[in-house]
């Protein structure tokens, strides 16, 4: 798996206090898309993730689920086809009402491989790494979704979902030039008028970058989040960028066809944005 740092000290929901322009050229009207590129051979992507969270009996930040002691045996059951190997991770040592929504356990093919099923109280997430492939990708994801139908404990009533989301992960070195400039190359520039270092208290060369967008998400209702932070990858200095669409309350949906549906149509949603994105230069080098 590629190994990717955030810059220290730039979380990704704070932005410099900058002027950010999202170059519209790219647009199409909603519903219509980009032409599908099956593979790209070199292509940026860290990591893709479908998360799934329900809600639990209890105070926020203390609440349990009764039915988790029993869902991890049946769920490992219901997986073992595909994920034989089951991890436990450290954390699922601490009481599950103080760690919640974080995974406690692995489900994986071997040892270290992608993708892998993780699960802990109230959560449930598919990922994968560099080998994704969305063809691949989704018909895990239903399969994963069909399984913790099938064990949860009367899930259609019990199985209280709150929120959805689809979330990548890419990143790419900057091999020498800034994240500023890099950032150009995704139709996105930040402007920092030059007056504002002229008392010579501040070099104006850029250290980092931590910049977020959202927007709402028409087509699945919900929130379309991108953020960019300069961090590490391979031990080379890289932009980092995230694109997720998340739907919550209300916008999330509960069963497992109309779950199934929301993946497709977020899918769909950022891989037009992505190819919209990367169009240019970038989509020659990661071809």
């Amino acid at each position: 798996m590629t190994r990717i740092i955030r810059a220290a000290g730039v979380p990704p929901y704070l932005c410099p206090n900058i002027i950010a322009h999202l170059n519209k050229r790219h647009a199409k009207p909603i519903g219509q898309k980009v032409e599908t590129i099956t593979t790209l051979n070199n292509k940026p992507l860290v990591e893709a993730m479908f998360e799934l969270r329900w809600g639990l009996d209890g105070a926020p930040g203390v609440g349990v689920d009764p039915h988790y002691q029993l869902l991890i045996g049946l769920l490992a059951g219901a997986l073992k086809p595909h994920f034989p190997f089951v991890e436990r991770l450290p954390i699922a040592d601490v009481p599950e009402n103080l760690a919640p929504y974080a995974p406690h356990y692995r489900f994986r093919t071997n040892p270290d491989q992608w993708p892998l099923v993780q699960l802990g109280p109230g959560l449930l997430t598919v990922n994968d790494t560099e080998g994704y492939i969305w063809d691949e990708f989704f018909p895990l994801c239903a399969k994963v979704l069909d399984a913790l139908f099938a064990v949860y404990p009367n899930a259609d009533d019990s199985l209280r979902i709150f929120e959805c989301t689809l979330r990548y992960i890419d990143a790419d070195a900057l091999n020498g030039e800034t994240a500023m400039a890099f950032l150009k190359k995704l139709h996105i520039s930040v402007d920092v008028p030059e007056n504002l270092f002229a008392d010579g208290r501040i070099d104006g060369n850029s250290l980092g970058l931590g910049l977020s967008l959202a927007y709402p998400s028409i087509e699945p209702k919900g929130l379309f989040q991108v953020s960019f932070n300069q961090g590490r990858k391979n031990d080379q200095d890289a932009l980092i960028w995230e694109t997720q669409v998340l739907s919550r309350g209300a916008d999330a949906p509960r069963e497992t066809e109309s779950l199934k549906a929301w993946i497709s149509a977020a899918h769909d949603t950022m891989h037009n944005w992505f190819f919209r994105q990367i169009d240019g230069e970038l989509l020659e080098k990661y071809r």
